[in-house]
């Protein structure tokens, strides 16, 4: 009976944090798709499709996948792509570089090309390139931004980015 007890109280509590990681990755990909809001792209990628890249986090690539069905950035359709290793990676608008690629930001910056909003899921983002980076306050999904970082990659962007930022850089 203890053992039976003990089991079921190890698996409520896993369970309870894969809910919790799961409602994570359900507010990062709502927060990618809602930044497209505050960001502007040249004329020149203003049409055809939309494309979010993601790398290395599969279950944020899922809930965005899931969250953008039909939703479009102005007139352009959004396409979500998972790259699976920092080799496929290509051309897109916004790549996530989930946690454990963010070394690779300077490289992948250069795959992308100008014009490319790259958010990272790790502390160390802002300082490797990244625009912007996704922290954890309390039990809170918060974001730091760094306008450097994305001037440099040509981007305009609204003031209100900067505003609703916990930290800028």
């Amino acid at each position: 009976m203890k053992r039976f007890l003990l089991f079921v109280i190890v698996m409520g509590i896993g369970i309870s944090a894969l809910q919790a990681q799961s409602q994570i990755d359900e507010a990062k990909a709502k927060f990618i798709y809602n930044f497209t809001n505050f960001f502007e792209w040249p004329k020149e990628q203003r049409s055809g499709d939309f494309v979010i890249g993601v790398l290395g986090a599969s279950d944020v690539f899922y809930e965005l996948e899931d969250f953008t069905k039909g939703k479009k950035v102005i007139l352009q359709s959004i396409a979500v792509e998972k790259f699976s290793s920092r080799k496929k990676v290509s051309q897109c608008h916004i790549l996530f570089v989930g946690e454990g690629y963010t070394n690779n930001i300077p490289s992948l910056k250069k795959k992308t090309g100008k014009n490319t909003l790259v958010i990272s899921d790790d502390k160390e983002g802002i300082s490797k390139g990244a625009a912007l980076n996704f922290l954890l306050k309390g039990n809170r999904l918060k974001y730091e931004f760094a306008a450097s970082n994305a001037m440099n990659q040509g981007l305009k962007f609204s003031s209100r980015i900067r505003d609703m930022a916990a930290r800028n850089y």
